[in-house]
């Protein structure tokens, strides 16, 4: 091995103990030097190096003394991520707007930005509005070098493990690498995962499915997309598209209107903000009157969308049996109050005996989604790869 190559492995190798150390004073902390060492598996030595040059850079703070250490007579000092001094970006890429606030590591927010358009039209007019979100953010950061990254919640397919693009909605582009771009001009990490994944993985991490280890979200809003957990774990699918539920066939003859994805009767094409403008000509809101009204036209409707749910949900579940299912989305906010309750018991009724104890619940308050993106680049932040722990 070169000289050249020695010092790139010495460097690799410091940067990972660095980060194992990091993870452990995010996850655990208060912690000691010594309780890092011991988890580690790294000298003393290195732990206080490590943690010495965390203090320096601010990174990391130290806290209130722990309990002695068994038999030696010495206070422990407990470590913390000084998160009031680390910054993310999270960004809502939806639609009709592009939202982005700066937080710092408490998710305390700092600092906002939005763009709003009726339609982007092509990749160049969304990255134009993502650029000046981006770029009104960056001076209100108190310290450019503490910024952890840029997290993006978007609507639309993507395959987050590569960050590239396969559908945005309104322009359908396939495979546009949008982190590689981002990083290229801002030199900060960039972190894109679809919408309901991020609400699925804060709802199963700190929500109402932290006690449940199998899962669904289905979230009805500009469009329908929806996320699986099994033995909590996110089910990606092959080509980064399980869960999308919109594209069940809910719909059949004068009613299966055509879909954006090539097919027709696909649930999105009714009961979604963006189907009914297309399918229908009539927004979420006139839909909503007209029900609140009594207008037949939209009461028809609003039974098909009703019994296209319910019976959508009711095979899902009996497929793959989870133990809970969480609904969510503009769509059953808005429309009526009866439309929930309404869901649940058709499904329930329509379940085989073996599955109807499986939990349906709703999630009445719309989480904001720049703060779950903001949430991924601090969990990526402090993660480790796996093929690194050995080292």
């Amino acid at each position: 091995m070169s000289d050249s190559e020695k010092r790139t492995s010495h460097m690799l190798l410091k940067s990972i103990n660095q980060q194992k150390v990091l993870y452990l004073i995010y996850s655990e902390g208060p912690i000691s030097r010594v309780e890092l060492a011991e988890k580690t598996g790294l000298s003393r030595q290195t732990v206080t190096n490590i943690v010495n040059r965390l203090l320096k850079e601010k990174v990391i703070t130290v806290g209130e003394h722990m309990a002695l250490e068994s038999g030696s007579g010495r206070k422990r000092i407990a470590l913390h991520v000084n998160s009031g001094k680390l910054y993310a970006i999270g960004i809502e890429l939806a639609g009709k707007y592009i939202r982005g606030c700066v937080y710092n590591l408490r998710q305390e927010r700092i600092a906002s930005s939005e763009r709003t358009i009726d339609k982007y039209g092509s990749i160049e007019v969304l990255l134009r509005l993502l650029h000046e979100v981006i770029d009104e953010l960056l001076p209100q950061v108190p310290a450019l070098d503490k910024i952890k990254g840029i997290g993006i919640s978007m609507q639309g397919l993507v395959d987050s493990q590569n960050g590239i693009i396969l559908r945005t909605p309104g322009i359908g582009v396939h495979r546009f690498p949008l982190k590689q771009l981002l990083e290229d001009k801002y030199h900060i990490p960039v972190y894109i995962e679809n919408d309901v994944n991020l609400l699925s993985v804060n709802e199963n991490m700190n929500g109402c499915l932290k006690d449940s280890r199998d899962n669904i979200t289905i979230k009805f809003d500009y469009g329908t997309g929806g996320a699986i957990v099994s033995e909590k774990r996110l089910i990606p699918g092959s080509n980064f598209v399980a869960g999308e539920f919109g594209h069940y066939k809910g719909f059949y003859g004068a009613d299966a209107y055509p879909c954006h994805c090539g097919r027709s009767g696909c649930l999105t094409t009714l009961a979604s903000i963006s189907g009914l403008s297309v399918s229908m000509k009539c927004t979420l809101e006139q839909f909503a009157e007209g029900v609140r009204n009594g207008d037949p036209k939209m009461l028809r409707l609003y039974e098909l969308v009703i019994e296209g749910i319910s019976i959508a949900i009711t095979n899902i579940i009996t497929f793959i049996n989870p133990d809970s299912v969480l609904l969510s989305g503009r769509v059953l906010r808005t429309i009526s109050p009866y439309m929930i309750p309404e869901i649940r018991a058709r499904v329930i009724k329509q379940l085989p005996v073996t599955v109807n104890n499986v939990r349906i619940m709703h999630l009445e308050d719309k989480p904001d989604e720049t703060k779950l993106a903001a949430g991924l680049v601090i969990k990526r932040a402090f993660e480790i790869p796996l093929d690194t722990l050995s080292l």
